[in-house]
């Protein structure tokens, strides 16, 4: 039982949700079955002590049904059960969470009830707390509409002549699509793979067409995702000028209008312009490295990059690298001290001594970056080649030969384990067959030097080209 779906779902539950899901299941309204409380205890009590025996599905059931033979249709039901339990918790807390839907479906119920005068005193409460958020967003705009169809609806049937002006509420509703389907176009957009997928966004050529007249250009989040996706579009037309002066307005509106989107949206449009930064370095512009730093560096003083209070090892990663080819060697030591403890727990120290050698193997500093090196070992195998490259050069570079030969064994054996490597396979294996041939002192010549430098100019896919061939010529 320690692997079913159920227990899953209770592993993942914070301690504050466990206090609150006990009252919860206990009671009679959402459950007047007690087996399934004694459950929910077995599972928190297997949890908290971290013992498995007591998820044995045989002694489960032995304590909920004691006098009973083992039935497993019956555990199943009653695991079943709790499980939905379970996931009307999880549903009312993000319901309660949401500060104007609750007011909106209580509003929906006064008016069905035709309690009028609460519906009033509701609606206006509703409108309050709406104009109250900082947000200004799709789901904003969508929640203004609705509040606004609500009040429609109700007066429609107590009017006695005229019409009704649906204008506003008709332009919430737009400029709520228009937000969404552009942040939808970005994210299809973002996946190199999938540029093509925008035709799926049907009415999205029309959207553009809108926009393209200038209106809507004022509503923050419509401008910001309108820019994103401009910016990237003319790129890949090779449309350099307007691809640029997009990015631009991009920036500037970051800037200004941070605030008014949720951090788990501002986050990814920080985003969508890191990866238009890295397009243009793909394409040799290196005025974008600087770009895509001040980018991370706005990102990290408003805490916009921040997850629920963490920082992706990922986004710490290319922080790093970023600093470090703009030789910002002082604010990347700070940073990479800093924002240490954002890391999750779990991969934090290992994240942290990967980034810190690197930071010393950039400045050459082998001694200090190897010792962290060798204590390095990532589930991630492209970060795991990165780490063993440079402990590789650094054992090269201080003439630590042995070392060297018995991490050349090492790698290459780590390397044919790997199933789904690709081309980097390859280039690794290369690399290590070049390094080898240069330490075993088969090179006594300058004719075998010179066969040896065209092997390695020749070879099509090689990691470290340029390093061997400096190292050759030393």
């Amino acid at each position: 039982m320690q692997k079913s779906t159920l227990v899953f779902f209770f592993k993942k539950l914070s301690k504050s949700d466990w206090r609150a899901f006990r009252k919860f299941v206990r009671s009679p309204y959402f459950n007047q079955r007690t087996d399934v409380i004694c459950l929910c205890d077995r599972i928190d009590e297997a949890i908290r002590r971290q013992k498995v025996s007591l998820l044995d599905r045989y002694s489960v059931f032995e304590y909920l049904y004691p006098k009973e033979a083992f039935d497993e249709k019956k555990l199943r039901h009653t695991s079943s059960e709790l499980l939905s339990i379970l996931k009307k918790y999880l549903l009312q807390k993000e319901f309660e969470a949401d500060g104007i839907s609750p007011q909106r479906y209580l509003c929906r119920a006064l008016r069905k009830r035709e309690i009028d005068t609460h519906f009033e005193k509701t609606l206006v409460n509703a409108r309050r707390e709406l104009d109250k958020l900082s947000f200004r967003n799709s789901n904003y705009y969508f929640q203004k509409y609705e509040l606004g169809l609500q009040r429609a609806v109700y007066t429609m049937p107590k009017r006695r002549s005229g019409e009704m002006n649906f204008e506003a509420i008709s332009e919430d509703l737009t400029i709520s699509y228009i937000s969404g389907i552009l942040r939808m176009a970005c994210n299809i957009q973002s996946q190199l793979t999938q540029v093509n997928q925008i035709e799926v966004l049907r009415l999205f050529p029309h959207v553009l067409n809108l926009l393209e007249s200038g209106i809507y250009q004022d509503i923050p989040s419509i401008s910001l995702y309108f820019h994103c996706f401009r910016a990237i579009q003319f790129l890949e037309i090779q449309e350099m000028e307007k691809s640029e002066e997009s990015f631009v307005q991009l920036k500037e509106q970051i800037r200004a209008y941070w605030q008014l989107l949720p951090s788990s949206e501002i986050r990814d449009i920080y985003l969508f312009a890191v990866n238009y930064c890295i397009r243009r370095l793909n394409t040799g512009d290196r005025r974008f490295i600087r770009e895509a730093f001040e980018l991370f560096r706005s990102g990290l003083k408003n805490e916009t990059l921040l997850v629920e209070g963490t920082l992706s090892s990922f986004t710490y990663k290319n922080i790093t690298r970023l600093g470090m080819a703009l030789q910002e060697n002082e604010w990347v030591e700070a940073f990479l001290a800093d924002y240490k403890s954002y890391l999750r727990p779990r991969e934090r120290d290992n994240a942290w001594r990967y980034n810190l050698a690197f930071f010393y193997f950039q400045q050459a500093l082998y001694k200090q970056a190897m010792p962290l090196l060798q204590q390095v070992e990532f589930k991630d195998v492209l970060n795991n080649l990165d780490a063993r490259r440079m402990l590789l050069k650094s054992y090269f570079e201080l003439g630590e030969y042995d070392a060297l030969d018995s991490l050349l064994d090492s790698f290459s054996r780590y390397i044919q384990r790997q199933k789904a490597m690709g081309y980097h396979k390859e280039n690794y294996l290369n690399l290590i067959r070049f390094v080898r041939k240069m330490i075993d002192g088969a090179l006594t010549n300058s004719q075998e030097k010179a066969a040896f430098k065209a092997e390695i100019q020749n070879t099509t896919r090689l990691a470290e080209r340029e390093w061997l061939l400096e190292k050759l010529d030393e």
